[in-house]
């Protein structure tokens, strides 16, 4: 009787560690996907409460598995680390030169697009 007992208490908590472990690593993989979340969000995607939630995200960060910030006003949880100076300038300088491009490639159409339609009337 009393090793029965024992044997429902260890399967009670290996299926304990086995749904902490499941979680933990959807908590990574949301991590990984996801910049920012709304706490409902997250409660819907790990089916579980917001505090709950909190608390997985909590351990997550301080064993250094993820990088997450909670507002807990707004209920936004961010995964993006943020960057540095130099590192925010050059992402900004990228973007402003892809930008200059996809102008530059649009004159260029533009200006192939007027010379085409004036030839069409001179014919």
């Amino acid at each position: 009787m009393e090793l029965t007992r024992w044997s429902v208490v260890e399967q009670n908590t290996d299926k304990q560690v086995l749904r902490d472990r499941v979680i933990e690593h959807n908590v990574r993989v949301i991590a990984k996907y996801y910049l920012r979340a709304t706490i409902q969000q997250l409660t819907r995607l790990l089916e579980l409460s917001a505090d709950e939630v909190e608390t997985f995200i909590s351990k997550a960060v301080v064993s250094g598995t993820i990088y997450a910030r909670i507002d807990r006003p707004a209920g936004i949880v961010t995964f993006a680390q943020p960057r540095e100076g130099e590192e925010q300038l050059n992402a900004w300088a990228s973007d402003v030169n892809k930008l200059l491009s996809l102008v530059e490639k649009t004159t260029h159409l533009i200006s192939k697009e007027e010379i085409v339609n004036k030839i069409a009337r001179a014919i």
